[in-house]
């Protein structure tokens, strides 16, 4: 699917939103559907699609947190223990601005109340070198380099009249699901372990053990096969958790590059912020009545809010078209793994 035949199919489905740059860059937001940045392209109206559009969930007109997902290069979802909510969102150009009311009740009797401000907008050349480095920004100057580039900041503000703060903790994820492709690996850096045995470990059973060469650790990387072909996944706890995630697609010469805010939160427990990465592929032989697709989340635990305070969470999201001599130089320097290593890994 094109970005085009992305726009024109959404646009069927739902309302959408914009926004594009003078070089090509444009992603679509749909805000009636928690206002998800659906999509992207770097390379025009007629560039490659790189966000999932899950035509079989939109069609049917169901949807779950998991499985049928309509997809979305970047998605804010909660998990209370209520379940999930709908974003219910108003936009405002040039930059997509989204608000919503919220109340949560939780088990225990606890309520949260609080207002969700979602904005997004595409980045600027000098935003990638602040985001990114320096090497991605040189990169992006050179002339057969094509990017698209976009920032979702998503606050939660305690504005509540009748509950000053809340004490249970919510789960906030931040998900982006690409389209997948059979020359597509995904690249999980990771902080070498403080002793050997450390209770911070990588998993990689979470769907049980994966075939093999599917998964490959480097000294600082987990390398994940992103075809759509077989499920499987890869959890990184904040102990050993770096700030940036990534993708390559050897075939398109598409390097897709992902950082986040790392949360500095007062709790010792392993899961107050988790990366992972993850390959949908169909659950037995066969099976074809599946989205196939890779994703990214960015999983945190928030706490209490003390009335009048917000806190906000940023997602970055880059993607380049360029030649191998300009991915290889970015993904060294950017992800610390070697272009060639991961080809020889993974590829061959």
């Amino acid at each position: 699917m094109s970005y085009r035949d992305a726009v024109n199919y959404l646009g069927s489905k739902t309302r959408i939103l914009e926004l594009c740059n003078q070089i090509g860059g444009r992603i679509v937001i749909c805000p009636d559907w928690n206002g998800n940045v659906m999509t992207s392209t770097c390379d025009g109206i007629d560039g490659n699609s790189f966000g999932l559009i899950n035509v079989n969930a939109i069609d049917a007109g169901k949807t779950d947190w998991f499985y049928n997902s309509y997809g979305g290069e970047d998605q804010l979802i909660f998990f209370p223990e209520s379940g999930m909510f709908v974003i219910d969102s108003m936009p405002q150009h040039p930059v997509v601005r989204m608000r919503r009311s919220v109340k949560l009740n939780t088990v225990h009797g606890n309520h949260a109340e609080f207002d969700l401000i979602r904005t997004v907008r595409l980045l600027e050349r000098y935003e990638v070198h602040e985001t990114f480095g320096n090497a991605a920004a040189i990169s992006l100057d050179q002339m057969d380099v094509s990017f698209v580039g976009f920032v979702t900041a998503n606050s939660i503000v305690n504005s509540a009249v009748r509950s000053p703060s809340w004490a249970h903790p919510i789960s906030i994820q931040i998900r982006g699901m690409f389209n997948s492709g059979q020359s597509t690996v995904a690249i999980v850096p990771f902080q070498p372990a403080e002793e050997p045995e450390s209770e911070a470990s990588i998993g990689t059973d979470f769907f049980g053990s994966s075939p093999h060469g599917r998964l490959r650790f480097l000294p600082s990387a987990v390398l994940l096969r992103a075809d759509g072909k077989y499920r499987c996944q890869v959890t990184v706890p904040r102990k050993r958790a770096k700030p940036f995630l990534g993708t390559l697609d050897f075939r398109e010469g598409t390097l897709t590059l992902v950082t986040f805010d790392m949360l500095e939160l007062p709790y010792s427990d392993e899961l107050e912020q988790e990366v992972r990465a993850y390959n949908h592929g169909p659950t037995f032989l066969g099976e074809t009545e599946f989205a196939p697709f890779y994703e990214f989340n960015i999983f945190s635990l928030i706490s209490e809010l003390p009335h009048g305070e917000t806190r906000t969470f940023h997602q970055y999201t880059l993607h380049i078209n360029a030649d191998n001599q300009t991915l290889t130089y970015l993904v060294q320097e950017v992800l610390g793994v070697e272009y060639e290593q991961v080809y020889e890994k993974m590829m061959k």
